[in-house]
């Protein structure tokens, strides 16, 4: 299934510069709680954004044990926080995130989730071809290896995004209700050897690359973004118009960070604890 172009509605744009990865999954939150919460068919938001300082993030229900490098990311001054979306360890350092928050099953987006990533991939391969990747978005094959990880790079999920047969940008997905948000990894630079040392598990570097071995050369954070917003422009036939997030969004944002982002509980144990429960806004408990 193609993307719709028929919804000519102004996507938001959100190019958000780099924040640690707290601020990150809080704003990510945030934006999803804001399309659950509306009444209305909002035209769907584009945030790009970057980590500083760098940040290995876990999937939503992955084991910590997959952290155990804990102390050479200290030393290294990375971050460690957990995501609100499923799968696997991603280093999040030379690279750009994009996130996709928009209304589940309502145009442009199909409603199933694996035909949403599919939808996202063909943005995503425009966009690397207005960099001079030429990359594909893998189909599903029910009948090939279901090996999992605990790196996120070491293996290709359906519809994502790889490029001479490696994984190329790592994504995932959360639904709510009536709305969605899918955001991914795209890495101009990730190293096996780093990437290994910071979660402490076996990682082959023959399955992933990154932006600047795809495209023999050094690809500029302003590149990437504006074929990011080309991209998306194209395969849903939009404008993206840029903007701020809302005083509620930025509000709730600092609430997700205060006692879920920034809990160890969550962060450890993929739980809300007992104090953070109590300190907790009443309409999250």
């Amino acid at each position: 299934m193609k993307p719709s172009r028929g919804n000519t509605a102004a996507w938001r744009l959100l190019r958000d510069g780099s924040h640690d990865g707290a601020y990150n999954m809080a704003v990510d939150e945030a934006l999803l709680e804001s399309y659950e919460a509306s009444e209305d068919l909002r035209p769907p938001t584009l945030r790009i954004y970057g980590w500083a300082p760098a940040a290995l993030s876990l999937g939503k229900s992955q084991p910590a044990a997959g952290a155990h490098a804990a102390a050479t990311l200290a030393a290294w001054g990375v971050d460690l926080v957990r995501r609100p979306t499923g799968g696997e360890a991603v280093l999040h350092e030379h690279e750009r995130t994009y996130a996709v928050v928009g209304a589940a099953g309502r145009e442009p987006f199909p409603a199933r989730p694996v035909e949403t990533y599919r939808a996202i991939a063909a943005a995503l391969t425009a966009a690397l071809a207005r960099l001079g990747i030429e990359a594909s978005s893998i189909a599903p094959d029910p009948s090939g290896p279901t090996r999992r990880g605990a790196v996120c790079f070491d293996r290709i999920g359906a519809w994502e995004i790889a490029w001479s047969g490696r994984k190329l940008i790592g994504s995932s997905q959360f639904r709510k209700r009536r709305s969605f948000l899918q955001h991914g990894s795209i890495p101009l630079r990730l190293d096996a050897a780093r990437l290994r040392e910071a979660t402490g598990a076996s990682v082959e570097a023959t399955r992933f690359a990154d932006l600047d071995t795809a495209a023999g050369r050094a690809i500029t954070l302003d590149e990437l973004d504006g074929a990011l917003v080309e991209g998306f422009a194209s395969a849903f036939g939009a404008s993206l118009e840029p903007g701020g997030l809302t005083e509620r969004e930025a509000l709730r944002a600092a609430e997700l960070r205060s006692w879920k982002y920034d809990s160890m509980a969550w962060t450890l144990d993929g739980a809300i604890g007992a104090r953070e429960s109590r300190w907790g806004p009443v309409a999250s408990r």
